[in-house]
């Protein structure tokens, strides 16, 4: 399940549940389109990712959902809260983050996962082993974001644009385009919206 806690700095939460994903290379339509706009291509599922971000300005994150049901040992449950005091996350680039009470996480039963908007943690991290995701697609308050990133000195093509006022009708739109696309390119079925 979903839940969310905090002020309103979350103003919309989705994940995607997507089953049976094949994690390898994007076609090179693909790749060469991130590439031209500076963008390293990693894997289809974090590229397809990116793609969309471009395509809609609405920037998403995959978790390995395999990774959260081990973590909570069950079916997870992902929550929008504050850092708490002394806090740290190693983020996807492999450096540990201090975090701010003031910056807003996404979370599990056994701690923090991602920074909201900034970037994603290494532990639940989409690998070549993946085979179910969980797709966010969500709509964050511009100002806590900037605030986040700047704090952190850590400047990601989603935080630029969770920075700027994006239309909260967006994450939807963005989340059920990349479903499709999964399904397309990396033979995945959306298996549910929470």
């Amino acid at each position: 399940g979903v839940e969310v806690r905090g002020e309103s700095a979350a103003v919309g939460y989705y994940g995607l549940s997507v089953d049976g994903v094949e994690v390898g290379e994007s076609p090179d339509w693909m790749k060469k389109r991130l590439l031209n706009v500076g963008l390293r291509p990693i894997n289809n599922i974090v590229d397809i990712s990116n793609y969309v971000m471009l395509e809609l300005g609405q920037p998403l994150h995959a978790f390995d959902y395999e990774a959260l049901v081990q973590r909570s040992r069950g079916t997870p449950t992902i929550c929008v809260r504050r850092a708490q005091p002394g806090e740290v996350l190693v983020t996807i680039d492999e450096v540990e983050r201090k975090l701010d009470p003031e910056m807003l996480l996404i979370t599990d039963e056994q701690g923090a996962i991602a920074i909201a908007g900034v970037m994603g943690g290494g532990n639940t991290e989409v690998s070549e082993a993946t085979t179910d995701i969980l797709l966010e697609a969500a709509h964050f308050e511009f100002l806590n974001n900037r605030r986040t990133s700047q704090l952190l000195k850590l400047k990601t093509e989603a935080a630029e644009r969770f920075g700027k006022r994006l239309d909260p009708e967006l994450p939807l739109l963005a989340g059920w385009r990349a479903a499709r696309l999964i399904a397309e390119l990396a033979s995945g079925t959306l298996e549910a919206v929470v």
